[in-house]
This record gives structure tokens, C-alpha cells and sequence, in this order.
């Protein structure tokens, strides 16, 4: 069983509890949006030991076993002489506050063209949309990349546990809407942003995978809809 939690987002004010769900191939979807978004947050000590040992690649292999088209999620690890707070401190500097000058790779959508303020209003209306709002108890700013992922999570697992034929293409058509109008628009960017910064290769593949997956699962919905 897939077990389902929301972080980062509230609905109606409140926290979602953990939700047991069937697997199959849309909750499989759903646990790499949740995994993801996990990893590319300020990393705790259990972030940091998984990325010494090598393990998230298969972590979320594992999670993404039943997805309905191939993705390989390869690994990557980092050096065993790296400690939590070396790892926490690199992923601060790539992508939240930088050295000074603002972070080499922004986490933040709205940093990657146009203005940054009329961006975090369409991702605001997104949310609002589905009665969600960020969390004040996890706060981040609406176009962090964690947030959106989490939203991609949300919706997922909406359309997994409506039986309404209906309902379920209505969760579908708001994923490839928000796939192709905000993930898809800015993640290729900070992949790249992120391999020039000259970062631990562990980085590159996050971020790679992360592009590399919403490409897939865009290609998958839009496929589904008939787009």
C-alpha cells in the first residue's frame, strides 16, 4: 500500500492526514512526485545518509516500479568525507541563498524569466484553485520547485482515489496544464544552471532527473488526453 502524506501544501487550513492507497500506476506516479520533492528540500540527516550510500536512485525506482512508461533513474552518491551540515550547506549555496551574489541554480520558478511576482500569482491560482495554500507549518515560498512537485503529488493522487471517470480526466487535464505551463517551462533551466555551477555530480542528478521525469510524465499525461 502506498502511504500518502502532504508537505508544504494545506488544504482548507489544515494538514492532510496519511492516506492508504492500492498501488498501481497513477499512485506510482504520485510517490515519485513525493520522493522528489522530498530531495530537493533543505536535506536532513536522513537525505544526507541516503546520498553517501548511492540509495536514492533505487529509492525511487522502487516508488516508480508500476509507472506506466520506462524511466531510468540511474543514482548518484557523494563523497563519504562530506558531512550533513557540508551537504546542507552546498545545497543552500546552489540553490537558496548563494555566496553572496543569490544562488548559482534558483529553486524558485519564478526566477527563470518574466517577472517573478506575476509568476507566483499563476502558481498561487493553481493551488487556490484546488483549495490548497502553502503551509504555514513547512513555509516556502509558492514556486519552490518542492512545492510544485508537491502539487504535482496532490493531483495525482486526486485522480487516484476519485472513481469518477469525469473527475479523473478533470486531475489529468490540470496536471498537463500545470506540466506544460510551469515545471516544464523552467526545470530544464535550472538543470543546467546546476551542472555549471560546478556542483558534486549528486546534484547534477537530481535536478537531472527531476527534468528528465517531468518530460516523461508530460509526454505520458498529454498522451493519455489525446493532446
Amino acid at each position: 500500500m502506498f502511504v500518502y502524506s502532504l508537505a508544504g501544501l494545506q488544504v482548507d487550513g489544515g494538514a492532510m492526514a496519511e492516506t492508504e492507497l492500492p498501488d498501481n500506476e497513477t499512485t506510482a506516479r504520485t510517490g515519485v512526485y513525493q520522493l522528489l520533492a522530498r530531495l530537493i528540500s533543505i536535506p536532513d540527516r536522513d537525505i544526507h545518509a541516503g546520498a553517501l550510500a548511492g540509495t536514492w536512485g533505487k529509492e525511487l525506482t522502487d516508488a516508480g516500479h508500476l509507472l506506466a512508461f520506462p524511466f531510468d533513474f540511474s543514482s548518484a552518491s557523494v563523497e563519504s568525507s562530506v558531512s550533513p551540515e557540508d551537504f546542507q550547506a552546498e545545497f543552500l549555496r546552489l540553490f537558496e541563498v548563494g555566496n553572496g551574489a543569490g544562488p548559482a541554480a534558483p529553486i524558485y520558478g519564478g526566477m527563470y524569466g518574466g517577472d517573478r511576482m506575476q509568476r507566483l500569482e499563476e502558481v498561487v491560482r493553481f493551488y487556490e484553485y484546488f483549495g490548497l495554500t502553502t503551509s504555514a507549518e513547512d513555509p516556502r515560498p509558492a514556486d519552490h520547485l518542492a512545492t510544485e512537485l508537491e502539487f504535482m503529488k496532490y493531483l495525482t493522487f486526486k485522480e487516484a482515489v476519485s472513481t469518477s471517470p469525469r473527475l479523473q480526466t478533470s486531475y489529468r487535464r490540470a496536471q498537463h496544464d500545470f506540466l506544460d505551463r510551469q515545471l516544464s517551462t523552467w526545470v530544464p533551466a535550472l538543470a543546467e544552471s546546476t551542472t555549471a555551477a560546478g556542483t558534486w555530480p549528486y546534484w547534477q542528478w537530481l535536478t537531472g532527473t527531476i527534468r528528465e521525469f517531468v518530460a516523461a510524465d508530460a509526454k505520458y499525461v498529454a498522451g493519455i488526453l489525446g493532446s
